[in-house]
């Protein structure tokens, strides 16, 4: 907000009210996100709640009016990602954002640049080694929701790894096979995936590799694409 002098945050909410305190002089606090929306009616509504809050959450600001950024993940299974996707054309009067601020970030802008531009020739080979998400047993115990398939739909793909993930199929494009081996709670005690080595194939023959963890400490981000020119 600082950074962004077109931009002001006008309220809050959270049904913690010992928060309240720690709210920015003129700006509302709220622990009720419809009475928020509905007296202070938003420009836009940041929908920063739990994963399995996104997509209802989403739908009901949605359908009450108001322009939505929600975080990622926009839902917790493919079915809820569908009727997310399907929000917008229902409702064309608002707009809906999602929170991959990766894309654009300058050397992503470059990079995606360079693969577009074919300067570099066909891409043959993608290999991204992402294991810099360590987390400590704290972390996933910090909330009843967290590392749960109800809660949050998955574990390192789905709360560390769709900034990547989206990176690695915008700029790459999308494979059309995927051959993934997921260890559940390998290096914690969660019931979701914490490990993970995915194989791709994509239509023109190029082959890729997809790596992360939340268990390796320091850990390793290394994007590579390999082109033919």
């Amino acid at each position: 907000i600082a950074s962004n002098p077109g931009m002001e945050l006008v309220a809050i909410c959270d049904i913690n009210e010992e928060l309240a305190a720690k709210v920015p002089a003129g700006v509302k606090f709220y622990t009720d996100y419809k009475k928020m929306c509905e007296e202070v009616k938003p420009d836009v509504v940041h929908n920063l709640l739990p994963h399995y809050l996104h997509y209802p959450v989403t739908k009901e600001l949605v359908e009450m009016g108001f322009n939505v950024f929600c975080e990622k993940p926009i839902a917790l299974n493919t079915k809820e990602a569908e009727q997310f996707c399907a929000l917008e054309k229902a409702h064309p009067e608002v707009k809906i954002g999602v929170c991959l601020q990766n894309r654009m970030n300058e050397t992503t802008e470059a990079l995606k640049e360079i693969i577009d531009s074919g300067e570099m020739g066909k891409i043959r080979r993608t290999n991204w080694l992402i294991t810099d998400w360590y987390r400590p047993q704290s972390y996933y115990d910090s909330g009843a929701w967290r590392a749960t398939w109800s809660g949050e739909g998955g574990g390192v793909l789905l709360n560390q790894c769709p900034h990547n993930l989206d990176l690695w199929q915008w700029i790459c494009g999308m494979p059309v096979k995927i051959d993934a081996k997921l260890k559940f709670g390998k290096w914690h005690d969660i019931e979701v995936e914490d490990d993970v080595t995915a194989y791709a194939e994509y239509a023109n023959g190029a082959t890729g590799t997809f790596i992360t963890t939340t268990g390796d400490a320091p850990g390793t981000n290394r994007f590579e694409i390999t082109c033919d020119g």
